[in-house]
């Protein structure tokens, strides 16, 4: 890597520190690493990022990936209205038995994460997700039967949905509503059945469905 190339990549980790610390709104993050991308020199680096910059030098603060304490998700309660999730240069991942909130926002900035709902526990019949994803790479695994309505606006970015492994399942009556903006990102939906028995799941035992 050259110098101006490291220089470059230092720079995109100011702006990632920037987002993970609300420092910076999403979109001014986005034009901020196109102007980093095409920059032909040092100097217009430099300016690009001097307000994020200490005169020692770059830095990125300690903790780009903030960690949710367990309880968090797993508390058996009433779900919380919202619950936000954030990565920047790193990955996130639920799955399990979680109670899952009224809405979920999701943030992911040169990253990746993985929300797996199979075994979840909902308190509606409604999941409203709020998707901001750049550069990162986003798994939504979902009980076999779940209805999603993708409508996210998508960005040079690719976005599947995968219902392979529910065929002959019913519909669950369970909703998933994803909006928000994908932005040189992969989005990967998969309906999926519990794995590893044919019991009904968590959501199925909610709603009273599966029993004898």
């Amino acid at each position: 890597m050259d110098e101006l190339e490291s220089v470059r990549h230092d720079a995109i980790r100011a702006l990632s520190g920037a987002v993970a610390s609300d420092r910076m709104s999403i979109d001014e993050f986005e034009a901020r690493l196109i102007q980093v991308r095409q920059a032909p020199n040092r100097a217009t680096l430099d300016a690009i990022v001097a307000d994020l910059v200490p005169s020692g030098g770059y830095s990125v603060p300690a903790g780009l990936v903030p960690v949710f304490p367990d309880h968090a998700a797993l508390a058996p309660v009433e779900p919380a209205e919202l619950l936000r999730i954030k990565t920047v240069l790193g990955s996130s991942k639920r799955a399990g038995s979680w109670t899952v909130p009224y809405r979920l926002q999701l943030i992911a900035v040169l990253g990746e994460i993985t929300i797996d709902l199979r075994d979840a526990v909902f308190g509606s019949d409604v999941l409203d997700i709020e998707l901001h994803s750049t550069f990162a790479n986003i798994t939504l695994i979902v009980p076999a039967g779940t209805q999603v309505e993708n409508e996210c606006e998508e960005r040079l970015s690719n976005s599947s949905h995968s219902t392979r492994s529910a065929r002959g399942v019913n519909p669950l009556g369970l909703l998933v509503r994803i909006t928000g903006r994908v932005v040189m990102s992969n989005l990967e939906i998969k309906e999926k059945r519990r794995s590893g028995d044919e019991q009904p799941s968590a959501w199925q035992r909610l709603l009273g469905r599966g029993e004898q």
